[in-house]
């Protein structure tokens, strides 16, 4: 299981939520150390899974996401709140809307780590997904309310163990490579004098139903 986990994701996560297994268990937390398991077991079968095609279900996806998310807020002591909106239009046809496996979790990791990571302490930090659609094509937004981007393109490629270029790559495969428009924008949100209020990661995906 921790084999598949660290190729996927990175590896700190994992180690950081078996050592709180484990000080949950000293501690005589039995009920919330098989909670933890029951989450990281139930991670483990979702990415086991979706690792195994090319494309999966966008509540597949969205089940994994949400499910990282719900294990990083415990690492980060609640740090942290999230929302996930989704378009009315698509509620109904999660099942039916196919997008690359994993591709949410290295922004919304980089959103995590290096965004709300200064606000782990106030409990203010706010993670913010949100899915829509437009002239056939998907977009999903994941943005934080940090002190915006602080680190290269390299730095940010050598934390989340997954290259941003890749995840663009994978995006310009499903797109055939027909088009030359920005597939992943990675930027940093301000108000009108210039101050940070953020960082916004954004994918253009296919709208592919079936």
């Amino acid at each position: 299981m921790i084999n598949l986990l660290n190729s996927q994701m990175n590896p700190h996560f994992i180690n950081n939520a078996i050592q709180s297994i484990c000080n949950s268990i000293t501690k005589g937390n039995v009920n919330e150390s098989i909670n933890w398991l029951n989450r990281l077991s139930h991670l483990y079968r979702l990415v086991q899974k979706s690792t195994k095609s090319k494309m999966i279900d966008l509540q597949e996806e969205l089940e994994i996401s949400t499910l990282y998310i719900e294990l990083q807020q415990d690492l980060f002591d609640k740090g942290f709140s999230y929302v996930i909106t989704i378009d009315e239009l698509l509620k109904e046809d999660l099942e039916h809307t196919k997008v690359p496996p994993l591709i949410l979790q290295p922004l919304i990791e980089n959103a995590i780590l290096h965004g709300l990571k200064g606000m782990k302490r106030n409990g203010e930090g706010e993670l913010k997904i949100t899915v829509t659609v437009e002239k056939e094509m998907l977009y999903i937004c994941i943005t934080d309310n940090g002190n915006g981007i602080t680190k290269t393109k390299q730095e940010l490629n050598e934390a989340s163990g997954i290259s941003l270029e890749n995840i663009n790559e994978r995006l310009k495969i499903i797109n055939g490579g027909k088009t030359e428009k920005k597939l992943l924008d990675v930027r940093t949100l301000k108000n009108d004098t210039g101050i940070a209020l953020g960082t916004q990661s954004c994918l253009r995906i296919p709208l592919i139903q079936i």
